[in-house]
């Protein structure tokens, strides 16, 4: 096996462990999001937030280097949305928290394409 092979084989095998893991990721993104309640106080509501931004934040980091770059894309929105809701503190907001848990869903659909 050359370099070149070796490389790509690498490579393949951290894809097959990154889309492995991300059923994990999406268990605790579909958890945080099943948490957060429409006109609950944001302060009861910040933790599940972070956890969304966090993991978001992994996802849309690593996505685009496994060649799943509108996963990224989406999960970059889902984490700006996010740091919007926990800045400006509408965490009880119904069209901030049916617009994130809509990237959420979009980001598990972009694995199934």
């Amino acid at each position: 096996m050359t370099t070149d092979q070796e490389l790509q084989a690498k490579i393949a095998a951290l894809r097959t462990s990154f889309t492995a893991g991300l059923t994990t990721r999406f268990a605790e993104l579909d958890t945080a999001v099943a948490a957060i309640q429409p006109g609950r106080p944001l302060a009861d509501q910040s933790a599940p937030i972070k956890i969304i931004l966090e993991q978001t934040h992994k996802i849309a980091g690593s996505a685009g280097t496994f060649g799943f770059t509108d996963m990224s894309a989406i999960a970059s929105q889902a984490e700006q949305l996010c740091e919007r809701i926990l800045k400006n503190g509408h965490g009880g907001d119904a069209d901030a928290l049916s617009d994130l848990r809509g990237k959420i869903a979009d980001i598990q659909a972009e694995l199934k394409k």
